[in-house]
């Protein structure tokens, strides 16, 4: 929810300087106002409940901007009135500036943990978004790890329980069976959903 005066808008940078400039007018019963009346504290202008206006009367609200000036207050808004040009310039430039998104990494440069975290996520129905936010593995990557475990043999259907030679890369055919996977391997938490109690015992 927004700030004081925003009317239950969600609250974006600069909203809450805008609406502490400014009084909710108690409403009137009687009013046919559908929006709710706000007053400007520095000349008395009243107009309807609108951020991005009310904001613009403060751009040219000449006994707020000297009123911000005396207090030695600077804000998006001052700074804006100041050098409308470069205020912009400046936002464009930060924009631009900003630090670009990490490098994809490849499926071999993820430890085989946050592969089965990664894929058991996918299989509960995960987005795409919201994997690769909490384990860095990018659409495309998971993609292949989802193929790449269907290939060995990986069946949701039949098990959801989650082992590691469907994430290995690459795979070792001489590699023996009947390992035991340390616990300590896995990420935390039960990755085989259809049964009651953790199963990490041998593969």
């Amino acid at each position: 929810m927004g700030g004081p005066g925003s009317g239950g808008y969600k609250t974006a940078p600069g909203d809450v300087e805008t609406h502490s400039a400014w009084d909710i007018i108690a409403a009137d019963p009687d009013s046919t106002q559908k929006l709710a009346q706000v007053r400007c504290k520095y000349c008395g202008r009243e107009m309807a409940q609108h951020t991005s206006r009310q904001r613009l009367h403060l751009l040219q609200c000449q006994n707020y901007l000297d009123s911000m000036k005396e207090q030695g207050v600077e804000n998006t808004i001052t700074r804006q009135a100041a050098d409308p040009q470069g205020f912009f310039k400046t936002s464009r430039s930060f924009q631009t500036d900003s630090p670009k998104p990490p490098k994809v990494l490849k499926m071999a440069e993820h430890s085989t943990a946050v592969r089965i975290q990664a894929l058991a996520l996918a299989e509960i129905s995960i987005s795409y978004d919201r994997i690769q936010e909490i384990t860095g593995i990018d659409q495309k990557v998971m993609v292949g790890l989802r193929r790449l475990a269907r290939e060995r043999g990986y069946d949701p259907n039949i098990s959801m329980q989650l082992k590691e030679e469907y994430v290995l890369d690459p795979p070792n055919a001489n590699r023996p069976r009947g390992r035991y996977v340390a616990a300590d391997s896995l990420p935390p938490g039960n990755w085989n959903f259809m049964a009651p109690n953790p199963s990490y015992g041998l593969t």
